[in-house]
């Protein structure tokens, strides 16, 4: 209802923000395809907000991305890679608006990263993964209110990505992803 009202008087950003949520519960049980076409609609209305916030994209396009990789279709990296570099580049662009580094930005990367593996180009993935690092050790001072997210943020890219597999990844790498989320943690 709400997402209707919105639809009908204009009010974009609340369209955006059921969609949203709306989305992300119908992923959540596992409804799959309603729960996209439902974040779909909520990147399509995140530009026409009259808010003028970019986090509506923002947050429609990270949602959307993990419930494409959710649903686990063979072609999920076909379909995640454009909107991973309209993350990517949204990010960047919020981060030179707002002067300061976006929190997302480093999402980006990870959504990124996690292409460049579904794509085998396993080199790629491990770059995405040093330019977080670079970038949590740039902002280091600026990051305290946002430590437990970024520290989030690691453990996903740990958990979802090869180059970071313990057993078979790139050690050094690996270690200065340890040495980055302990310093995260104090």
């Amino acid at each position: 209802r709400v997402r209707d009202l919105g639809a009908a008087h204009g009010f974009f950003s609340l369209e955006c923000r059921a969609c949203l949520q709306l989305g992300q519960i119908s992923v959540e049980e596992e409804r799959y395809d309603e729960g996209i076409a439902l974040l779909l609609n909520a990147l399509a209305a995140a530009p026409l907000n009259e808010e003028d916030k970019t986090t509506y994209e923002l947050s429609a396009l990270s949602r959307l991305m993990e419930a494409v990789w959710v649903k686990g279709d063979l072609n999920a990296v076909d379909q995640v890679e454009p909107l991973a570099l309209r993350f990517k580049e949204a990010c960047k662009a919020e981060s030179k608006k707002t002067g300061r580094t976006c929190v997302m930005e480093f999402d980006s990367l990870v959504a990124t990263a996690r292409v460049h593996e579904g794509r085998e180009r396993f080199q790629e993935a491990a770059k995405e993964v040093r330019a977080m690092l670079e970038m949590l050790r740039e902002n280091e001072a600026n990051l305290r209110n946002v430590a437990a997210s970024c520290a989030g943020l690691l453990l996903q890219a740990i958990s979802c990505l090869s180059v970071l597999n313990p057993e078979a990844g790139d050690k050094e790498l690996i270690k200065a992803v340890a040495v980055q989320l302990a310093k995260l943690r104090v």
